[in-house]
């Protein structure tokens, strides 16, 4: 697209985009269910390369144990919670506490979630990860969240805005694990997803992730074992008639020491756990997301899904 057409766009764009952030707090609950079905079965049809990657992640974790027709409804389903994630994130930020209370439900094992101490909470995009952060910050503990902004300037403003609706801090990545720290140091909480890529220069450290090695964040491992914070697993799962699921899997003891090999250590274990929710409950990942998209030097491509470059391969430094 020339940069000519792009500017004379970008009017109609934001037009739009607050024409619609307008629109979503102010619709029914049946409103947002019936739009996010009708939209998530619009993006599995419509969006060709989006169900092509689906369907190749769906290939890497599950290879031939499930048929291909499991797979495809699968991926149905995590188009329509993606939709869902994203209309809710908007919707929820509109009257929080009302909503909040009335349709988020907190499973027992998750109380922990909002007790007086510092925590390093770790999900991933699994069911709606936002609304953990919303509800968070609801129940007076707010989370402090790094989060990559969208690419559209006007709609990652409204990200940002519905996010941050009842306390959440969205940090940016630059100096951001100095300013986790000191939050945690202050008995706060701060979260992360655990299947996001990450660069090595970013602190990724490579760890499989259903058999093939992905470059994971090393932050959680070593924050926690910097301050002493405990590491939380936790997720939130679509329910019916519009409601979630907030609920806890795992808890791990701070490391005692931060050298490379135990920080590897923890970070497996952390890496493991997020896979094993997303095997009990596939539908609810987004597997729309390039994670495999870059290959550890040495590894065979044999295994990775189409749109992992075998070019694009790191060096050992990058």
């Amino acid at each position: 697209m020339s940069k000519r057409t792009r500017q004379f766009r970008k009017p109609f764009e934001r037009a739009t985009v607050h024409v619609v952030m307008a629109l979503i707090p102010r619709l029914p609950r049946r409103g947002v269910l019936f739009l996010a079905s009708v939209g998530g079965r619009l993006g599995y049809w419509f969006d060709s390369r989006s169900r092509r990657i689906g369907l190749a992640n769906l290939d890497v974790a599950f290879g031939d144990s499930k048929p291909a027709r499991e797979k495809k409804q699968i991926l149905k389903i995590s188009f329509v919670t993606m939709v869902r994630t994203l209309i809710d994130t908007f919707w929820f930020a509109h009257k929080p506490a009302e909503r909040l209370e009335k349709y988020v439900d907190v499973d027992g094992s998750a109380l922990v979630f909002f007790e007086d101490k510092a925590h390093i909470c770790i999900t991933a995009h699994f069911g709606n990860w936002e609304i953990i952060g919303l509800l968070s910050g609801h129940m007076g503990r707010p989370l402090s969240s790094i989060a990559t902004p969208v690419k559209n300037e006007i709609v990652n403003k409204h990200f940002i805005r519905a996010r941050e609706a009842t306390g959440q801090v969205i940090i940016p990545r630059a100096g951001a694990l100095r300013k986790l720290l000191g939050i945690l140091r202050k008995n706060g909480k701060t979260a992360f997803l655990a299947d996001q890529n990450t660069t090595k220069a970013d602190g990724g450290i490579w760890v499989d992730f259903f058999s093939l090695p992905v470059l994971v964040t090393a932050a959680p491992a070593l924050l926690a074992g910097r301050t002493g914070a405990e590491i939380l697993m936790g997720f939130c799962a679509p329910q019916p008639n519009g409601r979630y699921r907030i609920y806890a899997t795992k808890t791990f003891d701070p490391p005692q020491a931060t050298d490379e090999e135990t920080v590897l250590k923890m970070t497996e274990q952390i890496t493991r756990a997020t896979e094993e929710e997303i095997r009990q409950h596939p539908q609810y990942w987004l597997w729309m997301y390039k994670r495999w998209k870059t290959k550890k030097p040495g590894s065979e491509t044999a295994g990775y899904p189409w749109y992992c470059d075998p070019i694009r391969v790191v060096s050992p430094t990058e």
